[in-house]
């Protein structure tokens, strides 16, 4: 009776470290924290021409996805560089603490959309 027991135990350990393993291998149980960050600077000319853009794109995802870091802010400058921001406007596509990938300079709307389609988990464009 006691090995029937023993046995039992063994097998619900092992199917708990499966599952266990499954989670930390896909990422976690669907909580992707995917984030767009946009570093800009009010006086850079290249931010003020972006800027309109960026936030005609940003309309079509979440807000709670989307994060604006002005470097004339010192805090928000820390995170800028922290983040590995060298020019403005940067967009970054950070996944928790895990910079993905970034874009950088005055880019057109078509390349923006793209940019942000191909690195998030699903896509949620409007018109794209």
């Amino acid at each position: 009776m006691k090995r029937v027991r023993h046995g039992w135990w063994w097998s619900v350990l092992g199917s708990v470290i499966l599952l266990g393993a499954l989670i930390l291998w896909s990422g976690g149980l669907g909580t992707k924290e995917a984030k767009i960050v946009y570093v800009f600077s009010n006086s850079c000319g290249y931010c003020t021409t972006f800027t309109p853009t960026f936030e005609k794109v940003a309309k079509d995802y979440p807000q709670e996805w989307v994060a604006r870091l002005d470097i004339q802010r010192d805090r928000e400058l820390d995170e800028a560089m922290r983040l590995g921001a060298q020019a403005t406007p940067t967009v970054f596509i950070v996944d928790g603490e895990r910079v993905i990938d970034k874009l950088e300079g005055d880019v057109p709307e078509a390349l923006l959309r793209s940019f942000l389609q191909r690195h998030l988990e699903r896509d949620l464009s409007i018109n794209g």
